[in-house]
């Protein structure tokens, strides 16, 4: 099981860590890591039942959908089909996932309080097909991400007041403008979240990776700026997708 994870002893940290309460279920399960034997898809899409149990507005589903897609289509050139609120009910093909964004914040998954936002649990054949997403727990990210943007703004001024340059040091705390990106953020996490998520299940994949989308852990500021570059999917990540969802379109280099 992939987790997707804020550490609290790092308030400003986010972390993608795989859960500790599951080490012994995975430890009996098969070899995870194991490239998929299952013939990839012919028409390259990816089929996706979104569940909102949170019931999120419209414009905020948008906005979940826009930053999913700009990740799996316009880096990979994965065309994604969405189904809202509905699912089959059978077992899901590999290029068909559900995502769950519940209005939890995981609480009674882990019987206690956690730091997870987002899970991919596998099956007993070691692949999964649902992710499941922490709302609540989104919520209390972006308000650390509000905490932050307030420090630096009283920094900037205190600095000001005293005539003395602010410098560096509201920087080091938050960018200027990074009050243009709360509105938006909970969303960008839910999504973000959620991406992750959907490539650990569908390349299979439980490890992290040193940078990108994938990696372990991010910093509270990279999420306040307008760089795109710690969110993206690696190289290899795009050509495992591509292979695995059957893709053969070109994508435009630095999509």
């Amino acid at each position: 099981m992939s987790g997707f994870a804020i550490r609290p002893q790092y308030v400003h940290r986010f972390a993608l860590t795989i859960s500790v309460v599951f080490l012994l279920v995975l430890s009996a399960a098969p070899d995870l890591r194991a490239e998929p034997t299952d013939p990839a898809p012919e028409n390259g899409r990816l089929l996706v039942y979104l569940l909102d149990h949170q019931m999120v507005s419209r414009q905020e589903m948008a906005a979940i959908q826009q930053e999913i897609n700009s990740i799996f289509e316009d880096q990979a050139g994965v065309q994604i089909e969405w189904f809202i609120d509905a699912s089959p009910r059978r077992r899901l093909e590999i290029n068909e996932l559900r995502v769950l964004i519940l209005a939890s914040d995981g609480t009674r998954w882990f019987h206690g309080p956690s730091n997870v936002i987002g899970l991919a649990p596998h099956d007993e054949s070691g692949i999964g097909r649902n992710c499941f997403i922490f709302y609540r727990q989104a919520l209390w990210f972006r308000q650390q991400a509000v905490l932050r943007c307030r420090e630096a703004a009283l920094a900037r001024t205190q600095a000001e007041a005293s005539g003395v340059e602010p410098g560096m040091a509201g920087e080091a705390i938050a960018p200027a403008s990074c009050s243009d990106y709360l509105p938006e953020l909970t969303p960008m996490i839910v999504a973000r979240a959620a991406a992750h998520e959907m490539v650990h299940i569908l390349l299979n994949k439980l490890d992290h990776s040193p940078t990108g989308l994938m990696r372990e852990s991010f910093e509270l500021q990279e999420w306040l700026a307008a760089s795109l570059e710690p969110f993206r999917l690696l190289p290899e990540e795009i050509a495992a997708l591509r292979s695995r969802l059957g893709v053969v379109s070109a994508v435009a280099d630095g999509s």
